[in-house]
């Protein structure tokens, strides 16, 4: 009798949503758009360092807190390689951290299609992007050192 073997299939994107972003502009001006069109907030922090990746990466953060999305606008491009290699048409990627209905991702993607100077967006499949739990990992630790320990720090200075 030969034993059944189980097999758990865990899909490590599933609250993430990657939108591809081939555009011209400077980031500053993309994250300014991109502000205008969807309501948000986007702020510039330090630049992304990517494991196993020389270069750093324009990152832009938003969040309006625990019960919405965060939202991260990050750059592509470094003279010494792209974030994502085999995506070299790629500019920029605006990835959006929360479990979103597709029609939600889908009328932000036909938002940011609107802006002058965006040439393409495409709704990316990560699980089809080698490394990229490699670049999710840095940008959870990115986060946690740019907005959640500064956040923390300043909160506990108020209480005290």
């Amino acid at each position: 009798m030969m034993a059944k073997r189980l097999r758990l299939k865990v899909d490590y994107f599933e609250d993430y949503y990657l939108l591809s972003i081939v555009s011209h502009l400077m980031d500053y001006r993309l994250a300014y758009f991109i502000n205008e069109l969807i309501d948000i907030d986007l702020k510039k922090y330090k630049d992304l360092e990517v494991n196993g990746r020389s270069g750093l990466y324009s990152w832009y953060y938003f969040s309006e807190g625990d019960d919405f999305p965060n939202y991260y606008l990050i750059g592509n491009h470094h003279p010494e390689g792209k974030i994502i290699p085999s995506q070299k048409g790629i500019d920029y990627y605006l990835l959006i951290k929360e479990e979103f209905e597709e029609e939600k991702v889908e009328e932000i993607a036909s938002h940011l299609r609107k802006i002058k100077g965006v040439l393409g967006v495409f709704n990316t499949d990560m699980a089809s992007l080698k490394d990229l739990d490699s670049l999710l990992e840095s940008v959870e630790l990115h986060e946690l050192d740019e907005v959640i320990r500064p956040a923390n720090k300043k909160t506990d200075r108020m209480t005290k």
